[in-house]
């Protein structure tokens, strides 16, 4: 005689709809659009807090390793002593087609210091007393690459202009 409880019948459902489920939950999410959009949103994030951590790391004169793909990703003139977001503008943050790649462009004030090399008095006088370099701002743009690894986002190119 064979006795079925409550519990062996619910057990029984989940067993069987369990890969449902699993199928089911992928096609939800990509049929959803605000799904699409809510990820989306998180790449931004994503890509604007690794461009953060990447000017403070810079501006702190340590080592930006940790955030670019490759050595030759940054493209800086050694002029540039710092690198200030415009906070006042967004960022503009666009994705290619299949989600793997995005650029970013956003207005930036850079600080620049650009050491007296020249022969006339003033050079020669600013060295003497110690000042071999002036410190200038300048308003430039930053444009930055970036791509989806398994880890999450990283910067293939970064450039000022």
């Amino acid at each position: 005689m064979s006795t079925t409880s409550r519990r062996a019948f619910l057990k029984a459902g989940a067993i069987v709809a369990a890969p449902i489920a699993a199928i089911a939950a992928p096609a939800a999410f990509a049929a959803d659009p605000s799904a699409a959009r809510l990820a989306r949103m998180e790449d931004e994030r994503a890509i604007e807090g690794l461009m953060r951590g990447f000017l403070r790391r810079f501006n702190g004169a340590g080592d930006c390793g940790e955030f670019v793909a490759s050595a030759g990703a940054i493209r800086i003139n050694p002029q540039v002593q710092a690198i200030r977001e415009d906070v006042r503008a967004d960022p503009a943050v666009a994705f290619a087609p299949d989600g793997r790649t995005a650029t970013l462009t956003r207005p930036a004030e850079v600080e620049l210091l650009t050491g007296f090399e020249g022969q006339s008095t003033i050079e020669k006088m600013a060295r003497f007393q110690g000042q071999g370099s002036a410190a200038s701002t300048a308003r430039q743009r930053i444009d930055a690459d970036f791509a989806r690894t398994a880890d999450g986002w990283t910067i293939t190119r970064l450039a000022l202009a």
